[in-house]
């Protein structure tokens, strides 16, 4: 079957782009990353919590949550 002429004046594109066109362009197009958290972090974050505060009793959950919340704003900072 026989194919259409071109157009004039039209561009024909490659099919893939160089590497660095698409990784600059990834870049511009790409949503930030947000990190996440793990249980691993906010442990050790906690346990560093409890020593600081000389291992006194104290409430292994609000470490906990001190230690998630802090790691938190670290993440989206």
């Amino acid at each position: 079957m026989p194919r259409a002429p071109k157009k004039s004046g039209t561009t024909v594109k490659s099919e893939k782009p160089a590497a660095s066109a698409r990784v600059k362009q990834s870049r511009r197009t790409s949503a930030p990353v947000q990190r996440t958290v793990t249980e691993v972090e906010i442990s050790r974050l906690a346990y560093q919590i409890y020593e600081a505060r000389g291992r006194t009793q104290g409430s292994p959950l609000e470490d906990w949550l001190q230690a998630e919340q802090e790691l938190a704003s670290r993440a989206e900072g």
